[in-house]
């Protein structure tokens, strides 16, 4: 992958991103449009082109050892990912309160939301596959781990079952663990039902990238400029870390080069839109969370091709 296919590939991406930003500044996308779009894509047309990455004559299912091996690895990362989280934090002398936010934005990237839709374009089929599969370790992890950095673990054992539970009824997570079914029994074929699945899977990565546009468009971008520390976390988030799990994947026994740049690329995404609404929900200051979300899918139009190319 040299740098410039996969910018073009970005360039191809983005351009739809800012069709999202004028159609909402020209008043086409409402707030209430953009909620029920949202809560569309992520419980149908996510899960349905999560699923469709393991359907079809042409698809090539990794063996049973690549599986647990990609999910293993995938494990990892985010503890290597976890470390750094906290280092920074420590690093940046972030002010009390707001140690979440940042901890958050360096751990966790929008993996699914806008990390299918980009390892699609720049990898194709097969890698969305991949990371359907590796997915599975992150998605128990943002619904524990992640809801702890904000909540804290004063709610004891009922409170982190609460959240598991709440995790497993994600339909990207059971269209994950579906996938990994598919790929055990190599029982691709579905036939029509499969067809229509794809069908509808193929709405997701047009439609995120606008939702995407139009809430960079709610953003006053001045106010979203002025925090030093959110650059720091999001130059972490988009380059250290994801470099860092490469040298972690290249001590990986078994991976191949495509294993690796799936498992990458998905680490260098922008910060996971959930961060924000964590912080809305156990009452911590939103803004440093908003400003390292819109730094970062700035930013990443620009480290995602370089990511990609170090993979190469």
């Amino acid at each position: 992958m040299s740098f410039t296919s996969v910018a073009l590939q970005m360039l191809t991406v983005s351009l739809p991103i800012l069709l999202g930003w004028c159609i909402a500044k020209l008043g086409f996308m409402k707030a209430e449009f953009e909620r029920e779009l949202s809560h569309l894509l992520l419980q149908v047309a996510l899960p349905c082109l999560v699923l469709s990455s393991a359907l079809g004559d042409d698809v090539t299912l990794p063996s049973i050892a690549d599986t647990f091996s990609l999910m293993g690895l995938s494990f990892v990362m985010y503890v290597v990912a976890t470390v750094i989280a906290f280092a920074v934090t420590a690093a940046l002398r972030v002010p009390k309160g707001t140690e979440c936010s940042y901890r958050f934005a360096v751990l966790f990237g929008n993996a699914g939301f806008i990390g299918f839709p980009v390892i699609s374009a720049v990898l194709g089929k097969q890698a969305l596959l991949y990371a359907s599969i590796a997915l599975i370790p992150p998605n128990f992890l943002m619904f524990t781990v992640g809801v702890m950095l904000f909540s804290g673990i004063s709610g004891g054992l009922k409170t982190q079952m609460r959240n598991i539970a709440a995790c497993c009824k994600s339909p990207g997570l059971i269209a994950s663990t579906a996938v990994l079914g598919i790929v055990l029994t190599g029982w691709t074929d579905w036939g029509v039902l499969g067809d229509s699945i794809s069908i509808v899977g193929t709405m997701t990565t047009p439609a995120a990238l606008l939702l995407m546009g139009s809430s960079i468009a709610k953003y006053r971008p001045l106010e979203m400029l002025t925090n030093w520390r959110a650059y720091a976390a999001v130059a972490f988030r988009l380059v250290v870390v994801p470099v860092a799990c490469l040298a972690v994947a290249r001590l990986w026994p078994g991976m191949t080069p495509m294993f690796i740049a799936t498992l990458v690329l998905d680490m260098a995404m922008p910060v996971g839109s959930n961060g924000t609404l964590y912080c809305l929900q156990y009452g911590k200051d939103a803004r440093p969370m908003m400003q390292c979300t819109f730094l970062s899918i700035i930013c990443s139009i620009l480290t995602i091709p370089l990511v990609a190319t170090l993979c190469g």
